[in-house]
This record gives structure tokens, C-alpha cells and sequence, in this order.
């Protein structure tokens, strides 16, 4: 092989090298962190389908690949403010917003009180928790109003995200009611499938089909985001750039409110 044709075919073998470099770098994966909800048996409750669809969407018009890390929801609110990576599912308090700088939101989760059927009360305002104490997983915001009134107009018993043990505990009137997030339009339909998943499990098979109830008006209503860490420098707000245009062509193309949409 003439020494011409010897060195083109290095520097093309040199090119070759270089660009798939290029690309396994730009395909690095992105941490993003998310809150881990247990079963009765302590292992971690599998993503919900809208988290999956939103998830793989974000990744595609993105161009980002997600490596999921699942914390409790306090340690991985400390993580991100730390750096670890991005954060899924968090919604703006003054606090957070001190450590972290927020995309566009996605969706709107309601803080729902879920109490006995037995002893629901009527709820209109924040006034009408007190002397009651109210579930909450600790780490969790709950709005500006909630969490200023915790432990003085009302207390607030923390809990883990163990779902069974949440119920659990209310089934043993060891509080009023806790505080569940859900983005499901349909609360009827919420309150039926908590039943069928919980009641027979914490009051065995002769209980009454509907133990537990869910009072109409929620405690709040939070825009929910991705975050990461105030400070970062020009990398982590490219991140948070390419997520915010992946967002914004999900709302235009129709996809947060088909994932998102009242069921």
C-alpha cells in the first residue's frame, strides 16, 4: 500500500475512534433521583406507568439517558442540594428553592387526606386540623400553609413512604389522617383501588370492603418539577435546559396530557 494511502487510512481510523468517543460521552448517563415507596414486605414499589411513559419521552427529546437512583425522600432531596444528580417529583418551597433551581412543571400532584370511613371530619381550611395529628412522610412539603401551621395548630406524626405501614397505623388510630400525593383526577376511583389493596392485608377478610376514605377537598394542590443544585456551573444548566425544552414539547405535542390525563 502506497505511504499516502497508509497514512489516510490511519487518520480515517483516527476519525472513526474520535467520533465514537464523542458519542458514548454525549450518551453518559444522567442521575436522577426519586422517591422510593415500599410494599408491605419492605421492596420498592415499581415506577407507575405515567412515570415511565414521561421518563422515556424526556429521554428521547432530551437526548439524555436516566440512571434512576431511589432514595427515601428526604435523603434524596439532601442528595440533589448535594450534587448527587437530578431530582424527580419535587415540588417549590423557599427553602428548596435557596438549593436547587427547578424546570418548567410537568404535572400537578393534590395532597389528599385520607382518613377512616369511620372517623372522617369535615375539611374546608387548615384550621379545621386542629388539635389532630396528620401523617406526613417526613422530608415532604405539603404547601407553604401546611408545613408553617405542623406542630403548632395540628401534629404531624412522620412517617417513611411504607405505604402498609402508613395505613396501618391509621387503622390503629394512631393518628386523624395522613397526607397522600396522587396526580389521579378520579378520587373515587383512588379510594376504591386503597381499599382493594390495603384492607383485607391490615384488617383481615371480614372487614368491612370500605375502611378507609378520602375527604373531598385536598390540602394543597403543588406544580411538580426536576430540579438540581444551585451553582452547579454550565454543564448541570444544560441539563436542566435540554429537560425544560423536553417538557415544553411535551405539553405542545399533547403528551403530559395524555399521560397525565383524568382516569
Amino acid at each position: 500500500m502506497p505511504r499516502n494511502m497508509r497514512l489516510l487510512a490511519c487518520l480515517l481510523l483516527v476519525c472513526v475512534c474520535w467520533a465514537g468517543m464523542a458519542q458514548a460521552q454525549t450518551r453518559q448517563s444522567t442521575v436522577l433521583l426519586m422517591s422510593e415507596e415500599l410494599d408491605g414486605k419492605g421492596k420498592v414499589i415499581p415506577l407507575s406507568k405515567e412515570v415511565v411513559d414521561l421518563l422515556r419521552y424526556l429521554e428521547q427529546h432530551s437526548k439524555l439517558i436516566f440512571e434512576v437512583r431511589r432514595y427515601p425522600w428526604k435523603r434524596a432531596v439532601e442528595n440533589a442540594a448535594n450534587g448527587e444528580g437530578l431530582i424527580f417529583g419535587i415540588s417549590k418551597t423557599r427553602e428548596r428553592q435557596r438549593l436547587l433551581k427547578f424546570s418548567q412543571p410537568i404535572f400537578t400532584d393534590q395532597a389528599l387526606l385520607v382518613t377512616l370511613c369511620s372517623a372522617k371530619f369535615n375539611y374546608n381550611t387548615v384550621s379545621d386540623l386542629k388539635g389532630k395529628t396528620i401523617g406526613i412522610v417526613r422530608g415532604t412539603s405539603y404547601g407553604e400553609e401546611f408545613d408553617r401551621l405542623s406542630n403548632v395548630l395540628f401534629k404531624v406524626e412522620d412517617d417513611t413512604s411504607n405505604n402498609l405501614g402508613r395505613f396501618r397505623k391509621l387503622f390503629m388510630r394512631r393518628m386523624d389522617a395522613f397526607l397522600l400525593y396522587s396526580s389521579v383526577a378520579n378520587t373515587s376511583r383512588l379510594e376504591t383501588y386503597i381499599n382493594q389493596q390495603y384492607v383485607t392485608e391490615i384488617a383481615g377478610k371480614s372487614a368491612d370492603s370500605k375502611l378507609f376514605c378520602i375527604l373531598p377537598r385536598p390540602v394543597s394542590a403543588v406544580d411538580i418539577h426536576i430540579a438540581i443544585r444551585q451553582g452547579g456551573g454550565p454543564a448541570e444548566a444544560a441539563l436542566l435546559q435540554k429537560i425544560d425544552q423536553a417538557i415544553l414539547q411535551a405539553r405542545q405535542d399533547g403528551e403530559l396530557a395524555r399521560i397525565y390525563s383524568p382516569r
